[in-house]
């Protein structure tokens, strides 16, 4: 890659990272595409080079969290004890969140645009499933039929899961001096009890 290739993604990174901030802060309604090219000291014709409007930005945005979901989705594998395989799922999205802080951020705007009503309808569609919950269930079944995983609705237990991550990657997000946990408790929302209660 070329340094004005190098230069240009930055840029469409750096108004990617300042429409996220401002999107969580202010609201998707209440951000501008003036907001966000005055963040960046830039002009808005500018910004128009890399992006047509603020609802491509943050469709944008939202294919990212869904690759992140993807990627989650593809670490269910047949090779390690359903517990272990949730284990590394937290392990894999906390550490995105060390690394990448903004991944906190991504979390609570999904939040958000899952449920605000100024939000476009062709964006709100592309988070409309979680093929990461969907997959959780048959890994679950396994993990209860091998006396692993507590008893209990698949699919509730899938939530619970998935619940305790969106919840941990919000509080990052609105408390970033926040520790992350570590992954073995999120798994052990789900792993068997001694007795079953």
């Amino acid at each position: 890659m070329g340094i004005r290739a190098e230069q240009k993604e930055k840029r469409r990174q750096d108004i990617l990272d300042t429409a996220l901030d401002l999107f969580v802060h202010r609201g998707y309604a209440g951000t501008s595409v003036r907001d966000i090219a005055g963040s960046l000291k830039i002009s808005p014709s500018l910004l128009f080079h890399y992006f047509n409007s603020k609802e491509d930005i943050l469709t944008e945005l939202m294919e990212l969290a869904m690759s992140g979901v993807g990627q989650a989705a593809a670490m269910f594998t047949a090779e390690k004890s359903p517990l272990a395989q949730f284990e590394d799922i937290a392990g894999m999205i906390f550490g995105s969140i060390t690394f990448y802080p903004q991944t906190a951020s991504i979390f609570l705007l999904v939040h958000h645009v899952s449920i605000s009503d100024s939000v476009p309808l062709s964006v709100k569609k592309i988070i409309a499933r979680n093929p990461a919950v969907e997959k959780s269930v048959p890994v679950i079944l396994e993990g209860q039929k091998r006396g692993e995983i507590r008893e209990g609705d698949p699919m509730a237990l899938a939530i619970a899961f998935w619940g305790a991550i969106q919840g941990i990657a919000e509080t990052i997000a609105m408390s970033p001096l926040s520790p992350t946990p570590n992954p073995a408790w999120v798994a052990a929302i789900l792993k068997k009890p001694h007795r079953e209660p």
